[in-house]
């Protein structure tokens, strides 16, 4: 409508010029334009300055694997997600979550509908030292798996998250996580579950 608007105006203005000075209203109108076309600014998909995807890919991303955790801490009402590896092609999410008693429990999640089709099957053989590990790893922890997903993502832009790991290194609380870029080239990643920061092993291809 304003483009509208615009265009009138300019037309309307030309008539008047026209009319004032005494010229031929038509052949001003149509120098001026009738329907002049306005300036629009070019649009498309917003781009990274390396010239990668915008973060609406790192977004949806993250919100499959939130979606995937969710499922699995559903099926173990309290339970914390530590562990999440790809299988099948990236078509099922071997899911670990450990319940408030430190006792982990694994499950299968399907990628695309986010249900568990197998599973939780409680792995209730840690001695009481794995147990007081895994929540003193949970405690500890600041950022959750979307968090350091996301982390990871935005420094490999387009990268694809294979697998990711609450665990220690160093003496300190971490997520560990695969990923592969676009090239195909699988690297591993850190990032720190206390304060966000995020390193990439040196070994990695």
């Amino acid at each position: 409508m304003t483009k509208t608007i615009i265009g009138g105006a300019l037309a309307g203005a030309a008539l008047l010029a026209a009319t004032a000075c005494g010229g031929d209203a038509r052949q001003m109108s149509e120098q001026f334009g009738a329907s002049p076309t306005p300036y629009i600014a070019a649009t498309g998909s917003p781009m990274n300055p390396d010239g990668s995807p915008a973060d609406s890919q790192k977004r949806t991303a993250v919100k499959k694997l939130e979606e995937v955790g969710q499922a699995a801490m559903k099926a173990v009402p309290g339970s914390t997600l530590v562990s999440m590896e790809t299988e099948e092609n990236g078509g099922l999410w071997e899911v670990q979550v450990v319940d408030d008693k430190g006792i982990e429990h694994q499950m299968d999640v399907e990628s695309d509908t986010a249900k568990v089709v197998s599973g939780p099957r409680a792995e209730d053989d840690e001695n009481t030292d794995d147990k007081a590990r895994y929540l003193d790893r949970i405690k500890s922890a600041k950022l959750d798996y979307t968090q350091a997903a996301a982390k990871v993502l935005a420094a490999v832009p387009g990268g694809r998250i294979t697998e990711i790991n609450l665990d220690s290194h160093r003496d300190k609380i971490v997520w560990e996580v695969d990923v592969v870029p676009s090239n195909g080239s699988k690297q591993d990643m850190t990032v720190d579950a206390t304060d966000g920061a995020v390193t990439k092993d040196s070994h990695s291809d």
